[in-house]
């Protein structure tokens, strides 16, 4: 019996030194507002709902338009990244789950998000050793929970068992369940109905470690 297993990137495999707005902040030389963040929130995820090619640039554009903000979007939008990847964590628990799981097993990484920044975070944190596919909806065409998501995943790693991590429980478990996934939910909400749940990543991976290792 073969298994393949993805893991959901942001929130799930990687957590974040700093939140969304801190990003922003940094990103900005200027003085930011809460109103102004959720406008470039809302126009990044319409950038990356469109599969646009350079979607943080797109968003810079449009915020830089209705701020009267300063700066080159490409600049801003590359700050931003920039922020955004170095923010990043893996929790060694994780690291070592990802090691002992990788000489057993097929891990594929299945990612709403824009191809680049999310295959810059696999590099940069050194996790590309381990992640043999990475399927990322800016390059599938679609995004979770949509199922193309899931059955391309299912087609680049083939396996008699196919196992998914995630921590959105509407976007990832669910569909996960109705394609044919075993299920592993991560976070903080009681889920009483998921095949297995943890409250984060690096409690599911000290629990995991003690039966595998």
């Amino acid at each position: 019996m073969t298994t393949s297993v993805y893991f959901d990137l942001d929130g799930t495999l990687v957590s974040y030194a700093l939140p969304f707005a801190a990003w922003f902040d940094q990103s900005v030389p200027a003085e930011t507002t809460a109103e102004m963040t959720a406008a470039f929130s809302d126009a990044l995820d319409a950038a990356l709902d469109a599969y646009a090619a350079d979607p943080y640039e797109r968003a810079f554009e449009a915020v830089c338009e209705e701020y009267d903000l300063l700066g080159r979007p490409e600049m801003l939008a590359a700050a931003f990244v920039r922020t955004e990847v170095t923010s990043a964590r893996v929790a060694p628990e994780v690291r070592n789950l990802l090691d002992i799981l990788s000489r057993r097993h097929d891990i594929g990484v299945l990612t709403n998000g824009n191809e680049t920044v999310q295959r810059r975070k696999l590099q940069v944190l050194g996790l590309d050793k381990w992640v043999d596919e990475l399927v990322v909806s800016s390059e599938v065409g679609a995004r979770k929970p949509e199922a193309e998501m899931f059955e391309t995943a299912k087609e680049r790693l083939p396996a008699d068992t196919f196992v998914l991590i995630g921590d959105d429980y509407e976007a990832d478990i669910v569909p996960g369940r109705e394609h044919g996934f075993e299920t592993v939910y991560v976070g903080p909400d009681d889920r009483p109905d998921a095949t297995v749940a943890a409250e984060d990543t690096e409690t599911l991976a000290t629990l995991l470690l003690a039966l595998l290792d």
